[in-house]
């Protein structure tokens, strides 16, 4: 979105399809009023108090799953190299601890991804449509796909 709001205002035209600077035509000049137009809608949304309460919930989500996964994996090796008794104790004929916690490594990695997807789809997607649809009001999403 910066690189997009950035060639908005510093574009002074010679692009693919613009005339060289100077010989501005009047098509050149509407093209760069509605990319005016949406890089002021999105730097609109972008200072959002929604958007920014968005962006936080998100990255506060993450931070906490991936620190959740990284301290299991990280006690995971640091049980395997340091305490290897622990990890040797024979739970059933040929499991040991060792076996049990790898594979609740795997298990822990799709528990996280389901309380991902539900706390997504609880507290950050109806936001997220909530932006989507006032920035679809005030002009922003257009559905156009511009070529720089």
């Amino acid at each position: 979105m910066v690189e997009y709001m950035e060639g908005t205002y510093r574009s002074r035209g010679g692009g693919p399809g613009e005339a060289a600077p100077g010989e501005v035509t009047w098509s050149d000049s509407v093209r760069r009023r509605e990319r005016a137009d949406a890089a002021y809608a999105w730097e609109r949304l972008s200072v959002d108090p929604r958007f920014v309460k968005l962006r936080r919930r998100f990255a506060l989500q993450v931070a906490v799953l991936v620190s959740l996964f990284l301290l299991s994996y990280l006690t995971y090796l640091l049980l395997s190299a340091y305490a290897r008794d622990v990890m040797s104790y024979q739970v059933a004929d040929s499991v040991n601890v060792a076996l049990l916690l790898g594979i609740g490594q795997f298990l822990l990695t799709f528990v996280l991804a389901w309380a991902f997807g539900r706390f997504s789809a609880r507290a950050i997607d109806p936001l997220a449509a909530e932006i989507r649809d006032r920035a679809r009001n005030d002009g922003a999403i257009t559905g156009r796909v511009s070529r720089r």
